[in-house]
């Protein structure tokens, strides 16, 4: 898979999407990033440290997977960014949304994504 692409076509879905990376199971960016023209809310030691727990969390969660299936991706609401964590075979895919997103929008972007990760959709620019 083409994880740069996957990265674009990821964006492309909002303009509120901040993030969009793809992590290997050590927390480790192997592509995508910050959209162009917006800063992180973390230094670099804080990120590096959040990315490496979204990992941690992928092999916890994985013990349970032939009692409850494979978990296809986790949403979590802060009070300043939004977070969509999508469980590949092998690496994470993580989006970040603006704090203004509705739930129900970071729904249809979270199935807007797994149906690219599916590679079941054509890219469309939502608003």
């Amino acid at each position: 898979m083409d994880y740069a692409k996957l990265c674009e076509q990821v964006f492309a879905l909002n303009d509120d999407i901040r993030y969009v990376g793809v992590i290997d199971d050590n927390g480790a960016l192997i592509a995508g990033g910050m959209r162009n023209g917006i800063d992180s809310i973390l230094d670099e030691t804080n990120e590096e440290l959040y990315l490496a727990q979204t990992a941690l969390r992928k092999s916890m969660r994985e013990r349970f997977d032939s009692s409850m299936g494979k978990a296809r991706f986790a949403y979590v609401e802060r009070e300043e960014i939004s977070i969509l964590t999508f469980y590949m075979d092998r690496n994470l895919l993580m989006v970040t949304l603006e704090p203004n997103v509705e739930s129900h929008t970071a729904m249809d972007i979270a199935e807007d994504t797994l149906e690219i990760l599916n590679g079941s959709r054509s890219i469309e620019k939502k608003q």
